[in-house]
């Protein structure tokens, strides 16, 4: 048995490709531009870039990372997809400095690639509860408030953090600026069939 890392889209640019294209397009190639799906045809040639298709309804060229994360970079997307397997596998996440030594890029790079895969992960949650849904609420107090002096023996110079867990396993974390708000804020992040 040998380990996921050594699947060949992690290492070959083409098979790379090749990956991404049948997860962003299923049923063929799509043009972003004008969503045609009939009139489009892969450029091959010794100087045509890797992946480029050309739509000949619209007359533009494109590749898969047209509308991704991957677009406006010169990076490659072999590299890109091990930069989003190491960010999503890792228990406690992954720095840039890491990256940067893992994958052999500047830390620029690293960086950049972190802060595009992070924010493309950033799901947005809606309401909870919904459809009878159980919701289970903490509070907890983390760091300081800017411009509080450390107090002594309570909570008061901290931020309050609100973490919500639906039991299907959504979840979502709010800062409440004041703590006789808790109950306030628990209720707007709740189904309006809940409240």
């Amino acid at each position: 048995m040998s380990s996921y890392l050594f699947a060949p889209h992690f290492h070959d640019e083409a098979a790379a490709f090749k990956f991404v294209e049948d997860r962003v397009w299923p049923t063929g190639p799509v043009c972003p531009h004008c969503a045609c799906v009939e009139r489009i045809g892969k450029l091959e040639g010794k100087s045509t870039r890797q992946g480029v298709y050309k739509c000949y309804n619209c007359r533009k060229p494109f590749t898969v990372r047209v509308g991704t994360i991957f677009e406006d970079s010169h990076i490659a997307l072999k590299l890109w997809l091990q930069a989003i397997f190491l960010i999503a596998s890792s228990k406690k996440g992954i720095s840039s400095n890491q990256l940067h030594r893992t994958l052999g890029v500047t830390l620029k790079t690293a960086w950049f690639l972190s802060h595009r895969i992070r924010l493309a992960m950033d799901i947005q949650v809606g309401k909870l509860g919904g459809n009878g849904g159980i919701v289970e609420a903490d509070e907890t107090y983390i760091g300081r408030k800017p411009g509080m002096k450390k107090g002594r023996g309570g909570f008061g110079h901290k931020n309050t953090v609100l973490a919500l867990v639906e039991r299907n396993g959504k979840v979502k974390s709010v800062t409440v600026t004041n703590f006789s708000q808790v109950k306030k804020t628990f209720r707007q992040h709740l189904d309006a069939m809940r409240t």
